[in-house]
């Protein structure tokens, strides 16, 4: 039985663990469609009046004169993005313009979230002006009957960070307009690659075992120093959360529940084929059973000054715990995994320079720290390598009593 509920809108390693108790659990149930996925589109999770969609809207206005809450918006992608996945995933999707409901799953894609930043940063050993664009999106496998409604077998949150020479970087987010295009490309061929691990038709999808970020927050004291780098306002609980859950689906191989609660779920997912049919209900999204939460637990950034070497040092840190939760231990708080991972990275500016030392080198390092970390942890779990949990200060002899049920919940995830 499928439990629902409505969307709505110096630190040293530490590792808890408790005794790997558990309730008696359903045995995982699979789907099994006899057709792939019918590919129903491009959406905005959201509301197209959102600050996060600012790129999006511009560029759209800009370049095809369609606001986003036209039906217009998209045709720039849908054409190509078609012709992608016909091609790079080829029997795995169907294109077809009418649909059994009851007997086809449905695929959708979804964008939740974008920014961009301009910083100058080490590019082949010199500094260069960067520009950053960040895309966060979600792959959706659904199915649809007239008694249950619809049900979300699947999901597949990822995350593009997209670099390009940034030239004077005196306007940061009309270059990021002008590259969108690009970043869009770039955008549908990550979901192609996703859709081709999690895409699992042919195998049946678990349609009663899920997992999900359910938690992203910063620690007091992380904020503070955000703050005081003046990075907060992108350094924030979204960029960890779509991050970490990205990261999640990618190094431990699993599929994820959408991290963000959003109104394309929370309301209605439309689906049209033809112009001509349309299917509009409520979707309740599956509570997790694996779940997630992370806390950006500390950053820190230190500045040496080496006059031998002509250069400063900057060395910045970030702490990050990631907690995990197994809803049918017998444990009263479900805990079975609690871990401080943390990366430290070296950064190297012109001496006595201060045209480098800026919030945006800070909030590019910082990110791809958080990023690292994260990776380093998640696989170094999936596989037991000491050496990668190692790079991020985890001992795995501390770790590895969860891992066998964290494992084995993963497997269940897969279907």
């Amino acid at each position: 039985m499928i439990r629902r509920r409505p969307l709505l809108a110096g630190l040293a390693t530490l590792v808890s663990l408790k005794p790997l108790l558990s309730w008696a659990q359903p045995a995982t149930k699979k789907l099994k469609p006899k057709t792939p996925p019918v590919w129903t589109g491009f959406g905005l999770n959201g509301g197209s009046a959102q600050a996060r969609y600012d790129l999006t809207r511009e560029f759209v206005q800009k370049k095809y004169n369609h606001k986003l809450d036209e039906s217009e918006a998209f045709l720039f992608l849908v054409e190509p993005l078609k012709n992608l996945l016909a091609s790079k995933q080829a029997g795995r999707v169907q294109f077809k313009d009418k649909v059994e409901f009851g007997e086809n799953l449905l695929l959708g894609f979804a964008h939740d979230y974008e920014t961009t930043v301009g910083a100058r940063v080490e590019k082949d050993g010199e500094n260069a002006n960067t520009l950053f664009i960040f895309m966060s999106g979600v792959g959706l496998i659904l199915s649809f009957d007239n008694g249950t409604g619809w049900r979300v077998l699947s999901s597949f949150p990822f995350m593009l960070r997209m670099e390009r020479p940034g030239g004077d970087l005196n306007d940061v987010r009309g270059k990021a307009v002008g590259y969108m295009n690009e970043a869009y490309t770039a955008y549908g061929n990550a979901f192609s690659h996703f859709l081709g691990r999690f895409n699992k038709w042919d195998q049946g999808f678990s349609s009663n075992y899920f997992a999900r970020l359910t938690k992203a927050t910063i620690h007091k004291d992380a904020k503070d120093k955000l703050a005081a780098y003046r990075i907060q306002n992108v350094l924030n609980e979204e960029l960890v959360g779509f991050s970490t859950s990205s990261a999640l689906c990618d190094n431990l191989d699993i599929p994820l529940l959408p991290f963000q609660e959003n109104d394309a779920l929370a309301k209605r997912y439309a689906v049209k084929f033809a112009n001509d049919l349309a299917a509009q209900k409520e979707i309740s999204i599956p509570d997790a059973d694996l779940k997630f939460e992370v806390v950006l637990r500390d950053v820190d950034k230190q500045v040496t000054v080496s006059s031998q070497k002509g250069v400063n040092i900057v060395k910045r840190t970030v702490v990050m715990r990631v907690i995990v939760f197994d809803e049918y231990s017998s444990l009263p708080d479900k805990k079975i995994l609690n871990v401080l991972a943390s990366s430290t990275g070296e950064d190297r500016m012109p001496l006595n320079t201060s045209e480098d030392d800026t919030p945006e080198r800070d909030l590019v390092f910082f990110d791809r720290l958080m990023s690292r970390t994260l990776t380093q942890l998640f696989k170094g779990l999936a596989s037991k390598n000491e050496s990668q949990l190692a790079s991020v200060e985890v001992k795995l002899s501390f770790v590895a009593p969860a891992l066998p049920r964290l494992l084995e919940l993963c497997t269940k995830t897969r279907g």
